[in-house]
């Protein structure tokens, strides 16, 4: 049913274009922040921030961001990593977040990037 009426309201309101605005896209009901940010970086080319589990905890074992929830580590983020790597972070965290830098017992042992992270929260790897 939400995408029947998503897609009714983007005939109405908008012309049948997809907004490229974020305020705009989280008005949709079914549509957060992470979805939003992943159509105007991927739909769009637009500079933003993607948080899904992966970046969210990845981003935290690495002690780049010290953050509890996904919207606190994505404005951190914002802060922190430059414009230029905010689209292709989340990309390059998930394929690392589902191969290797598990939520439970991460693959550390084949990991090219052990020496950078700090491990945080790491109970027991492989």
């Amino acid at each position: 049913m939400q995408i029947l009426d998503i897609s009714q309201r983007l005939l109405t309101e908008f012309g049948g274009r997809v907004p490229d605005d974020i305020d705009v896209l989280t008005t949709f009901h079914g549509v957060g922040r992470k979805t939003a940010n992943l159509v105007l970086a991927e739909g769009y080319g637009i500079p933003a921030i993607c948080v899904d589990t992966h970046v969210h905890r990845i981003s935290n074992r690495w002690g780049y961001v010290q953050t509890k929830d996904p919207l606190a580590t994505e404005m951190a983020l914002r802060q922190k990593l430059p414009r230029e790597y905010w689209i292709e972070y989340n990309p390059m965290l998930v394929a690392l977040g589902q191969h290797c830098c598990k939520p439970t017992s991460p693959i550390c042992s084949a990991c090219s990037l052990t020496q950078f992270c700090k491990r945080v929260g790491v109970q027991r790897s492989r």
